[in-house]
């Protein structure tokens, strides 16, 4: 079999594998665990939240409120929607009424006419706002109408604490950024809670631009390098990855700690990424493949969105031993054994599952690689559907890994091809 039908038979096989064994979302077995779910609603299906029986298309008005929410089902979902849970109301006159949503008794649900607040009584909050001394009117921030899915809004984190307190799922739809990189640069992402991601990425080394690029089906002929990896969600903010890299065998554990969100008090989403790879799957010393050393790294990201349509990245990079002292090769700045870059990204949002891409990642001290003295150089194409993320990549830097993107186009295992665009692609699924 060739390389171009291998690929294609196992990209074949992945998607395949997704449509049937994700196909029933661990969210309705959530849905059936519920303390307070309707008892007529046991049997659902995908059209639960779904327009279709067989799911995977839009989402309805409840099955869009509650991606919009994080997925949880919390006390104002439940009294946003009643009729798909059981669970005592009140209903003081024509326009009050008191959803006691929350198993817990913590919290209740006010409705007033066509909007609802959440009331914690033990804090005295409404809607997370706390009361003011006696004396001094605090005025609520308006609640969400009953039964209407959250608007652009929802994506602001702090809008949608003070709704409902519940966290918003940051991969759903904000910016201009899907998935969990730009093209190799991370863009800084968190998870929910318990979520979990499933991440494939291919880089052919071949040149795509090329006057026999179109006999060689534009690089998808040749051997990739292949990566793939899960990232998990400790907390709301908290994610933890670990990826395998079929360049040198090299395994990377990372850790994303997403430190602020963009919201009216802070102008721009901000995280810090912390990871380290290590050749031959992590062995010291390897009969065949020469090791080079740990190569631990740290980035701070930041995100500045516009409108929801357009994103702009700054990544700081310092990438430690990223030097190769056995390497053959002609080396910049081989008197450094660290490399210090500059990553900056931008997104525009054309349609509203589609977004246009790039990235660009300037060396600024250190080591500076080795064949060629230029930094990265990426673009793509993102389109999200319901719980993927399929990008088309073009790239100047084959190897999907830290250390090598920081060292510039140079940093590569093909020789004859360093410097020039590769056709690649990255695959992101939620598996929960």
């Amino acid at each position: 079999m060739s390389p171009l039908k291998r690929t294609m038979f196992f990209l074949a096989l992945f998607l395949t594998a997704n449509v049937s064994a994700f196909a029933y979302p661990n969210f309705l077995e959530d849905y059936k665990a519920d303390k307070l779910t309707n008892p007529k609603n046991k049997d659902v299906i995908c059209n639960f939240c779904h327009m279709s029986p067989g799911g995977g298309d839009e989402r309805n008005e409840f099955g869009k409120t509650f991606e919009a929410g994080g997925e949880k089902f919390t006390p104002m979902l439940r009294a946003q929607f009643p009729d798909r849970f059981s669970y005592p109301i009140l209903k003081v006159n024509d326009t009050l009424t008191i959803h006691f949503s929350d198993p817990d008794n913590k919290v209740v649900v006010v409705q007033s006419g066509e909007t609802r607040a959440v009331v914690d009584v033990e804090k005295k909050t409404v809607d997370g706002k706390p009361a003011t001394p006696p004396g001094d009117i605090a005025m609520a921030t308006p609640a969400q109408p009953a039964g209407r899915a959250p608007g652009a809004a929802a994506s602001n984190f702090a809008q949608a604490e003070s709704r409902s307190r519940i966290p918003t799922d940051p991969l759903a739809r904000e910016g201009a950024f899907f998935g969990q990189n730009i093209v190799d640069l991370p863009n800084g992402k968190s998870l929910p809670k318990g979520a979990v991601d499933f991440w494939i990425g291919h880089r052919f080394p071949e040149k795509v631009f090329d006057k026999n690029s179109a006999a060689n089906l534009f690089g998808f002929d040749s051997q990739a390098v292949v990566a793939f990896g899960v990232r998990a969600g400790v907390t709301d903010r908290l994610s933890v990855a670990m990826s395998r890299s079929s360049f040198f065998r090299t395994i990377e554990f990372s850790s994303n700690m997403q430190v602020s969100r963009q919201a009216d008090g802070m102008p721009f989403s901000l995280a810090v990424r912390g990871s380290v790879e290590g050749r031959n799957n992590f062995v010291r010393h390897g009969d065949t493949i020469p090791w080079v050393g740990y190569g631990p790294s740290i980035q701070v990201v930041a995100v500045r969105s516009f409108a929801e349509r357009v994103s702009f990245a700054a990544v700081p990079t310092v990438a430690f031993n990223t030097r190769n002292e056995n390497s053959v090769f002609q080396q910049f700045e081989n008197d450094h054994d660290n490399t210090v870059a500059m990553g900056v990204g931008l997104g525009i949002r054309v349609m509203p599952t589609l977004s246009l891409v790039g990235e660009w990642v300037p060396r600024l001290w250190g080591y500076q690689g080795e064949r060629t003295n230029r930094p990265q150089i990426g673009f793509g194409l993102q389109k999200a559907t319901f719980r993927h993320t399929f990008q088309l990549t073009f790239s100047t830097a084959r190897p999907l890994t830290v250390s090598r993107y920081a060292q510039g186009t140079g940093g590569g295992a093909f020789a004859a091809n360093v410097d020039t665009f590769g056709i690649g692609f990255n695959i992101y699924r939620r598996l929960r």
